[in-house]
């Protein structure tokens, strides 16, 4: 029969070994991880390769490195994009600049924080037994234009030039283009990475005019939040905007994958015109100068300039409330590209 001492001894070294594998146990557990964060991106258009970079964001896990849900919302004839995003139905939006300069004019707390598409992808159409080949040849001339964004770069190339606008005849933009391949209407307007893929796919010959090769340089596809969230959750945008340059930068490099990616969420598309989509847009989110999204004030200037020129605006927009370069100089570490 063990003694009183023996067994105390046995049930200290019982005690010790339990408190070991405790201590063993609490070590071995991982911290308590935060649930991600929500947010939602309310995009400019219905779900399309024209997106490709914020799907490979979500796909490669870029987003999810960033702790963040990102939910995507499409848009769609009338849809407000900025004022879905100041409504606060939306935490990001991929906006127009014109229409960020235009609401801010207003005073929308809207702030433009990255540019994907740094060249527009506005171009005028014309068919190629037209002669029509330069903006002076559109002198005489029938055009159908609208939206701000049309109108804006056009009256400015033909300004710029010095040629006569009113000499040109401008209709309302129609979607059915029977007119401008009939020949009814000399000149149309186009989206690179959108309607201009369908017009080259009838398989005519047409002569493109970019107003960007003239000087007119307007940014397009936008990346805007509010006031409200860079001033009470600046690290989110930071987290947001930099995951989301990295998915665009795979996009680029990437287009086989990055079209793979775009048709998991444009379900119906055809195929071959995502990937046209692709293509097109590469060169207008890598541009070959600055990083990818980077901003310019002169830029700005001259959009504001135009716009206030064309009567668009009644007063200059305040631009250091329009747009920031905080959030790109803080996810590429510097203030020159």
């Amino acid at each position: 029969m063990s003694s009183p001492k023996i067994l105390l001894k046995q049930f200290g070294t019982i005690l010790i070994g339990v408190a070991v594998l405790m201590a063993l146990a609490t070590g071995c557990q991982q911290p308590t991880s935060r649930p991600p964060t929500k947010v939602t991106l309310q995009l400019k258009w219905i779900h399309q390769a024209q997106f490709a970079g914020y799907y490979v964001a979500k796909d490669k896990g870029y987003y999810a490195e960033e702790n963040l849900d990102v939910t995507f919302v499409p848009a769609g004839p009338g849809i407000n994009i900025i004022e879905r995003v100041v409504s606060g139905q939306a935490d990001f939006g991929v906006a127009a600049p014109e229409h960020i300069l235009l609401q801010r004019s207003q005073g929308q707390p809207v702030v433009a924080i990255a540019t994907t598409y740094r060249r527009n992808p506005f171009v005028l159409v014309t068919l190629a037994e037209s002669g029509i080949t330069h903006p002076a040849d559109m002198v005489g001339k029938t055009a159908m234009l609208g939206g701000t964004d049309g109108l804006l770069q056009f009256n400015a190339m033909i300004k710029k030039l010095g040629l006569d606008l009113a000499s040109i005849k401008i209709l309302p933009y129609s979607f059915d283009l029977t007119p401008f391949y009939n020949g009814e209407v000399d000149i149309a307007p186009a989206f690179a990475a959108g309607s201009l893929i369908g017009i080259l796919q009838t398989g005519r010959q047409f002569n493109l005019i970019w107003p960007s090769d003239y000087g007119i340089t307007v940014y397009s596809d936008t990346i805007v939040t509010t006031d409200q969230m860079i001033a009470t959750n600046p690290d989110l945008v930071t987290r947001f905007l930099r995951a989301t340059l990295k998915g665009h930068r795979y996009a680029v490099e990437n287009p086989e994958e990055a079209l793979a990616i775009s048709l998991n969420y444009a379900e119906n598309a055809d195929p071959a015109v995502q990937a046209k989509m692709i293509e097109a847009s590469r060169p207008l989110i890598h541009t070959g100068e600055d990083h990818i999204g980077w901003m310019r004030a002169e830029v700005w200037q001259q959009m504001e300039e135009m716009l206030l020129d064309q009567g668009f605006l009644t007063n200059p927009a305040d631009l250091d409330k329009v747009y920031t370069m905080q959030f790109l100089e803080a996810v590429y570490g510097d203030t020159t590209p």
